[in-house]
């Protein structure tokens, strides 16, 4: 889990710079860190899900609550939220910026989880999860780690 971190926190800022760079605004680099970093915060909603509302961390960290509760949400991992951000920068150029690092970003931390967690491809799609009713077992997720 810590590995996984510390990998989405060096791609979110290595976004941010290329973004920042290319811009001239290294308000990129914080901003990236919000959906190539901070994204996994929402593996605690799952968590809280399963848990009803308590909190034991070394049930969390062991990601075991995916296979006990059947169930994979993870409503900020979504391949969709990328294309989202690019359109929006395409759109709003002045902030153009803003939403190139947030896409970049969400786009590395995705393609990292997908090579790591080997799922079937569309699993890091937020439609196809809600068309399989967050099944954990229809993504075929090796075995949590």
């Amino acid at each position: 889990m810590l590995k996984d971190e510390i990998i989405h926190f060096t791609l979110s800022v290595i976004a941010g710079a290329i973004v920042g760079y290319l811009t001239h605004n290294w308000w990129a680099v914080p901003v990236a860190l919000i959906s190539g970093f901070f994204i996994d915060a929402d593996h605690l909603i799952d968590y809280f899900i399963f848990s009803k509302g308590r909190f034991n961390f070394a049930e969390f960290k062991s990601s075991r609550y995916f296979d006990d509760s059947g169930k994979v949400y993870v409503f900020a991992h979504g391949f969709e939220y990328t294309a989202i951000f690019i359109i929006l920068g395409i759109i709003y150029p002045y902030q153009g910026w803003i939403f190139y690092s947030l896409g970049v970003s969400n786009l590395l931390h995705l393609l990292f989880d997908t090579i790591y967690n080997k799922p079937i491809w569309p699993t890091y799609f937020i439609s196809f999860r809600i068309t399989k009713n967050f099944d954990h077992k229809t993504f075929k997720f090796p075995k949590c780690r």
